[in-house]
């Protein structure tokens, strides 16, 4: 019975599944993104941070941080 008390609370229409640390690890995601993008946009075409530092940065954020930052359930205070 508590189980499903405690679902029908996470689908009420004030309640946010983010906790701000969701938040904050979201946007340290798209920042990586924005510096990968821009360290492939600032590298020559034959540069090691165009070809190869710049993807890294980008897979990292696409890959892992923007989705731990979905995917993570950190505890709420009111919780």
């Amino acid at each position: 019975m508590a189980k499903k008390e405690k679902r029908k609370s996470l689908f009420q229409k004030n309640v946010i599944p983010f906790s701000k640390q969701n938040f904050v690890i979201l946007a340290i995601g798209f920042v990586l993104i924005l510096i990968g993008y821009y360290l492939m946009v600032v590298g020559d075409v034959d540069s090691f941070i165009a070809v190869t530092l710049a993807p890294i940065i980008l897979f990292i954020a696409y890959v892992i941080v923007i989705p731990y930052a979905i995917l993570k359930r950190f505890k709420n205070k009111k919780d």
